[in-house]
This record gives C-alpha cells, sequence and structure tokens, in this order.
C-alpha cells in the first residue's frame, strides 16, 4: 500500500531506511573502527598533506557510514549489497539505509520524512540492523526477519 508521508511517497510492503537510537544497537561502537568518517573524507578532499595526524581534528560529530558501502563512478558512497547492511551514524541515531534484516515499525515524525523507527509494530516496514549489533537483551530482536 502507498503511503504519503511527509511529502515521501512510500510503499508499505517494501522496506524503508530505520531509524534506530544509538543507544539501542549494543555494538555499534565496533562498527566504528572499520566505518568511514565523513569529515575526515571531507578534509582529505581539501588537504594537499599526506599525514593528516597534525591537521585534522575530528570532533566526534561527524557522521559515519558503517556496514558495507563502495564509491561509484561519480565517487559518491552508495550502499553494497554484497555486504549485510549499510547505515549512516548520526549523533544520536543511526539510519540503515539498506539491510538483509528487517522488522516492522511505526513512520517517524517530520525529522525523517519517509523513514520508519522500531519503537512497537506499525505499518512501516523498516531496515533493520543485523541482530548480532543489537544485542540479545534488545526488546525486538524475536521481531527481525532475514530478507531473503
Amino acid at each position: 500500500m502507498l503511503k504519503n508521508h511527509y511529502g515521501i511517497l512510500v510503499d508499505t510492503e517494501k522496506p524503508t531506511t530505520g531509524v534506530w537510537s544509538n543507544n539501542e544497537i549494543e555494538f555499534l561502537d565496533d562498527e566504528f573502527a572499520e566505518g568511514i568518517d565523513l569529515a575526515f573524507e571531507a578534509h582529505c578532499e581539501e588537504c594537499k598533506n599526506e599525514d593528516h595526524d597534525h591537521c585534522y581534528y575530528g570532533d566526534g560529530s561527524s557522521n559515519y557510514l558503517v556496514g558495507s558501502w563502495k564509491k561509484n563512478k561519480a565517487g559518491l558512497w552508495e550502499e553494497d549489497k554484497d555486504g549485510e547492511y549499510a547505515a549512516i551514524v548520526g549523533e544520536t541515531e543511526t539510519q540503515v539505509t539498506w539491510s538483509r534484516w528487517v522488522c516492522s515499525g511505526r513512520f517517524c515524525s517530520p525529522c525523517f520524512p519517509g523513514q520508519g523507527e522500531p519503537s512497537g509494530p506499525g505499518e512501516a516496514l523498516i531496515y533493520a540492523p543485523p541482530p548480532d549489533l543489537l544485542g540479545s537483551s534488545h526488546p525486538r530482536i524475536k521481531e527481525i526477519r532475514k530478507v531473503e
């Protein structure tokens, strides 16, 4: 069924971006080691230095790409669908833009048009992080299913 969610047309039978609180993803910190710091990427495009230890000072407020990403022909990051999931980690929320895992959820506030959040069952089908990132005590862990 099609639904207009704050100007974005969403098919409720197809997964949409899931917006998860960073506090809900127990092992999110483990993903940062191989994540992509977008502020550092932007710095490297402008800076001519080979070593950035003395010219880049990340303050932790950058968005990170975690999971599986690759650069397309235009040099832009896109989800690598050969991986398990792809997400954008912000200061307080993680937007799972693609995943092999889904669950039902509610549509978000106007801050995230066309996206859903996992606060409980609802009409949105949302992408979820892999269950091993959520931890076994997550209240929705049994509702997350793999997409075949």
